[in-house]
């Protein structure tokens, strides 16, 4: 791996060179000679990525260097690497052929998963639940007119569902940040599921 080609790609991107960017990150990526050096540089790279206005990463550098070690990383159930993966949905998601690849997982299933064996981590726990205020966000952006599973309005069995996961929202907000939130949430449910009936 020639880093110099890296540090070259970040001067013509800042400067807004886009031609000589993609020169050099190509560059970059051709110099990886093996897997333990993708490896290495992946995780000294993680803590000071580089997202896009999408949240993203460079596509090809995420394609060929960062996925293939986050991808090992979840198969042999690497805590730091799997939640890497997670906050960086925006990248897999984009890519049907990375994305099939991981059987179209979501970053929530993912952080389940993470939660499965670990579930006394602190950034774990705080992930988890980021991504499930943003699901109720969405489920809730139409209200009054409804709540949203997926695309469609939910069913009183979705509700029920929901409802049942109240306790475990609460579980994950130790610090009380989305306490009336959540709670506002079970009302709307609760609601909800009188008008289904």
């Amino acid at each position: 791996m020639n880093i110099k080609y890296y540090e070259e790609y970040l001067h013509y991107k800042n400067i807004g060179i886009k031609t000589k960017a993609k020169e050099y990150i190509d560059n970059f990526i051709h110099s990886f000679e093996n897997y333990d050096e993708k490896e290495l540089w992946t995780i000294e790279y993680l803590p000071k990525i580089d997202f896009d206005s999408n949240g993203r990463v460079r596509n090809e550098l995420f394609e060929e260097i960062i996925f293939p070690v986050l991808w090992n990383g979840y198969n042999n159930k690497n805590i730091e690497l799997m939640i890497w993966l997670t906050k960086l949905e925006q990248n897999y998601c984009q890519n049907l052929r990375i994305w099939k690849k991981m059987d179209y997982k979501s970053s929530t299933q993912i952080i389940h998963e993470c939660y499965e064996i670990a579930p006394n981590n602190e950034e774990i726990l705080d992930l988890y639940l980021e991504l499930k205020i943003a699901s109720i966000s969405y489920s809730i952006h139409e209200w009054p007119s409804g709540i949203l599973n997926g695309n469609d309005g939910a069913t009183k069995d979705e509700c029920k569902n929901l409802l049942d996961k109240i306790p475990f929202f609460h579980k994950l907000d130790r610090n009380k940040k989305y306490f009336e939130f959540i709670n506002d949430f079970e009302d709307k449910l609760k609601e909800y599921m009188e008008r289904l009936e």
